[in-house]
């Protein structure tokens, strides 16, 4: 853990934090704008698939292999989780259908841990409800 400087105060680092947290914010709006231009290509070249699963494991990987610090790995997956299924469902509007008949919760918390709240979440009484 790094010490403080000296004459370091509470205000100086919650200064740093706003300013990381505005440097995030702005590269989040850069990643949309690079996915608009995505979007266009796709449309030009007739099309293709929003969902990439390869693409999806190999940034997953590289995020875990570089990751260190405090914050818990299994925080920054969810938040990248969260990113990669947005940035997905902006391209491509979907739904995904849970099972819940074994019981809301798991399910529910399983569906939104990998895909977030910006995607629907359909809940279905049944596997057979999910596939219909």
């Amino acid at each position: 853990m790094l010490k403080p400087a000296p004459n370091e105060t509470l205000a100086d680092l919650r200064v740093e934090i706003d300013r990381i947290d505005a440097a995030m914010h702005e590269l989040l709006i850069e990643r949309g704008e690079i996915i608009d231009r995505l979007i266009a290509i796709k449309a030009r070249q007739g099309g293709g698939s929003a969902f990439r699963p390869a693409r999806e494991a190999a940034m997953m990987r590289a995020l875990a292999e570089r990751h260190r610090g405090l914050l818990p790995l299994d925080t920054v997956e969810s938040i990248w989780r969260i990113i990669i299924s947005t940035f997905t469902y902006v391209q491509s509007n979907y739904s995904v259908h849970v099972d819940m008949s074994r019981g809301d919760a798991a399910m529910r918390d399983s569906a939104r841990f990998h895909f977030g709240f910006t995607v629907p979440c359909v809940p279905h009484h049944s596997a057979g409800g999910v596939i219909d």
